[in-house]
Parts: structure tokens; sequence; C-alpha cells
């Protein structure tokens, strides 16, 4: 049996789809040496939204971050992802723009790029991944899953080999962001593919356990000569994440492939996130059982983690089922977007209000007009007549019928900020000036997450102001606290 090659997502897909990507840098340092170590062909580690939620929430500069990478990895190969034309937001950008966000990536230590667009409007991909390439960067694509009557075998051979001609891509991956690739469906899929692009251009797979089909899916993936997967170590895996190594390599093993990381260390590994999702009440990530709705909505991983917890804050969790039923509705309506961001967000949004208010497409957020009205790159299939008249006509009136081009940004914001780094003018363009000078200022998460058991014990104590006594001994040592 042949050797199948394992990526390493947990600091970017698993807390994003399990955590809402609220995982500090302070949470990895402890094992990020140990992971260098494990094995993992690539280690895949921030994307735009790693880069919004450093500066809204977390206050930290995501560039240190990103640095700390750079200089932690120095056996395994660190890899990024790129949204379209996007930069760090929705809307699509200027070029300047686009081709500085490659380009400061590629500066600060990422040596793979991997990028997607949601629409699969390669044009929205093609000069930012030719720049990266001649940057010396490895650039992949990413062909995105969907189950709807456009999405066909036929439809990503296409694209696969646009990705190739047109973006110079040195290889790919099929990419399941809802969850729902069946492995009947990959066995038409995985061979056409490979037949179009040779062997000489590897194929990956990267899905997520959201309809409890990811571990059977690998080995279906194995057996058909797929070279790279996706995973997350536990418990930063399964359920809205990609699937758990562990699981995974067991498997892998069971029916004979070589998987070559290293079990001790991933034990280790598990251990300090375990360690970490109960100390900041963070969930831990448990295997799902199949969800044949998956199916119909395809909502991913983590939007459907901010969209529970949007309706549970309202008090509206009993809407749910509604809101994921109307999700469906919407795709078939709106020419069948692929449930990746930001679509995944819009269509989500728009159930919500569809459901809430009882009436369809009365009230209609600026970006799902956008995407109507083709600001985001040519659909696939056609917005329904009578749906887009509605989504024109109860919009925003301030959004043109036609879609603008982005002037260019970046000389007007140099002389803005003229002492600004590259990095910083990122910064100061993609997010309101508060945000950044508040992240600037602040104070990030410098808790110990080490194993520490004697520093977590007085933690842990400390929240207990009702405790008169705490009496610890183990060998010689003895720990003996009482209350006044």
């Amino acid at each position: 049996m042949s050797r199948v090659k394992v990526v390493d997502t947990t600091l970017r897909d698993g807390h994003q789809c399990l955590w809402a990507t609220r995982m500090t840098t302070a949470m990895m340092r402890p094992v990020l040496e140990r992971m260098d170590r494990v094995g993992f062909d690539v280690i895949e580690l921030m994307g735009a939204v790693h880069f919004d939620t450093c500066v809204r929430f977390l206050g930290e500069n995501p560039w240190d971050r990103l640095r700390l990478f750079r200089d932690t990895f120095k056996n395994t190969e660190r890899q990024a992802i790129i949204r379209s034309k996007c930069a760090l937001r929705f809307d699509l950008e200027p070029d300047d723009i686009n081709l500085l966000w490659y380009e400061l990536l590629v500066r600060n230590g990422i040596e793979s790029l991997i990028a997607f667009d949601g629409l699969h409007d390669l044009g929205n991909l093609e000069s930012g991944l030719k720049h990266a390439k001649s940057l010396g960067a490895r650039t992949q694509g990413w062909l995105i899953f969907s189950e709807s009557p456009v999405h066909t075998d036929a439809l990503y051979v296409a694209k696969a080999r646009e990705f190739l001609d047109r973006c110079g891509v040195s290889s790919l991956m099929i990419e399941d962001t809802s969850g729902i690739l069946t492995p009947e469906r990959l066995r038409t899929l995985a061979p056409a593919l490979q037949a179009e692009i040779g062997p000489d251009v590897p194929l990956g797979l990267h899905t997520h356990n959201l309809a409890g089909l990811g571990q059977s899916l690998y080995i279906e993936a194995a057996r058909l000569g797929i070279d790279n997967i996706y995973t997350c170590i536990s418990p930063i895996a399964d359920g809205n994440a990609p699937p758990s190594i562990q699981t995974t390599v067991r498997n892998l093993r069971h029916y004979g492939f070589e998987v070559d990381v290293d079990d001790e260390l991933l034990c280790e590994i598990c251990t300090h996130f375990e360690r970490v999702a109960e100390r900041s009440g963070h969930p831990l990530g448990r295997p799902q059982d199949f969800d044949a709705s998956s199916f119909d909505h395809q909502i991913p991983g983590g939007v459907m983690s901010n969209l529970v917890s949007q309706l549970e804050a309202a008090g509206l969790i009993e809407k749910l089922p509604a809101v994921l039923e109307e999700c469906g509705r919407i795709r078939a309506e709106t020419g069948w977007p692929i449930m990746v961001t930001p679509f995944s967000q819009f269509v989500g949004v728009q159930a919500t209000l569809n459901v809430l208010t009882g009436s369809r497409y009365t009230q209609v957020p600026d970006e799902m007009k956008k995407y109507a009205l083709g600001y985001y790159g040519d659909l696939l299939s056609p917005v329904e007549p009578d749906v887009l008249d509605r989504i024109v006509e109860n919009g925003s009136k301030a959004i043109a019928l036609t879609p603008p081009t982005p002037e260019p940004a970046l000389p007007a914001l140099r002389e803005r900020h003229p002492e600004a780094s590259d990095e910083e003018l990122l910064l100061w363009h993609s997010f309101p000036e508060e945000l950044v000078t508040n992240m600037f200022a602040a104070t990030p998460d410098e808790t110990d997450y080490s194993e520490n058991a004697l520093l977590h014990l007085v933690e842990e104590v400390a929240k207990r102001p009702d405790l008169s006594r705490v009496f610890v001994s183990k060998g010689d040592t003895t720990v003996d606290i009482r209350g006044r």
C-alpha cells in the first residue's frame, strides 16, 4: 500500500470551526515546536479570518503570530489560505491591495499558498497566484465541492484545467467545506480529475465531519490514490471541523496504508489542547452522526457554529430548523452558490431574515444584492428572475446595478500613513482605524498554557473563595494552604 501524506490544519481550520477562531497565540505556543516534529507534510496556519479575529477580538498583531510560525516551523512547510480577490475583506479589492497581501504572506514566512474563489471565477485569482509563484511560493487551487445541478464532475475537470493553465498552480485540492462529499461521488470525481491533470500534479482532499462522512471518505481517498488529506489534532477536530488525525491514522494503517507521523507527539499535543479547552471554556470536538439535512442547506462548520450561537443569544434557537431549510431554498433560487465564505454567510443571513420576518426577500442585506448583481464575480448559474427582481427592488438603492472597478488604494494609503510598514498599511486599509489603534495598544493574552500543574491548581483555587483549605501532597512535597 502507498504512503498518505497529512496536512495539519489545527491552527487554521480546527479552531476556526470549533472555537470561532478564538485560539490565542499563547494557547498555541507551548506545542509549536512539537507540531513541527510530528511529520506533517504541510501545516496550514492562517487566513483572512484569523487576521480579522486577532484585530477585532484578541488584541493581537496577526503579523507577530505569523512571524512566530516562521521562526518555529523549520521542518514543515508553512501554508496560508487565500480567499478570492478580497485580501482581508469580503468585497473585491483593488489589484494593488491583493498583490500586497500575497507578497506580505510570503515575506513573513508563508511557503505555500492555497487559493479559492467561491464562484470558481478564476479571474479573481489569476494575477495573485502568478505573482506569488514569481516570489517563490508554491501555489495550489481549491476545487470547492458542492452538490447541485451545476457542480458536475465535468465542471470540476474544466476548473482543474483552468487552474493549471490560467493560474499556473502546481497542485490541486478538493475542498469539501460542507462535509457532504460521499465516497460514492468521490469514486467518479477523483478519477476524472486524475485523468485530466495527470500523475505529476498532486491532488489533495479536505473535508469536514459535519455529516459524519469524514473517516469513510478518507479511506476511499487513499484507495483512489489521493496524495494528501487534511486533518486536525483532537480535541480540535470532528464535528464542524476536519476529521481527527488520530482516528484517521488508525483507520488508514488498519487498511495497510503508510502514514509517517509520530503518535507519541500527537498524544502530547492532544493533551495540551484538552487542557487549553478546559481552562478557556472552549468546546471539545466530537465525532458526529450522519446528518442527511446537511445535503440540503450545506452550511459549513464555522458558519453553523456562529448561526447557532446568534440564534441562542436572541432566544430564537427553535427557529434553526426553519432557517436551515430556508438556506436550501435560497441556494436553489440564487444560482447554487457554494456554501463557503462569504456566500455561506450571505445565504445564512438572508435565510434568517426571511424566517424571522415571515416574508421572503423583503429585507435584503447589501452583500446579498451585490452577490446577485455580480459584484463578487461571474455566477455559474443565474439567479431566478423573480427572485432577482425582489433582491434588486428591496436592496439598498445605493448599490449600483453595474459593479464598479476598484481604484488603486496604496498611493493614498501611504500618503495617509507615511511611517507605517507595509504590514501595518494593510491593517489600516482593512479595518476601522479605531480597531487597529486598539489592537496596537492592547496587551495580548500572556497566560502560561504550558504544562504546569501547580500553576493551574492556584488558578483554580483563586476561582473558589468559599474554600477554607487546600492540601496537596506528592512524594516529599506538601502544599498546605489555609484561609484566614
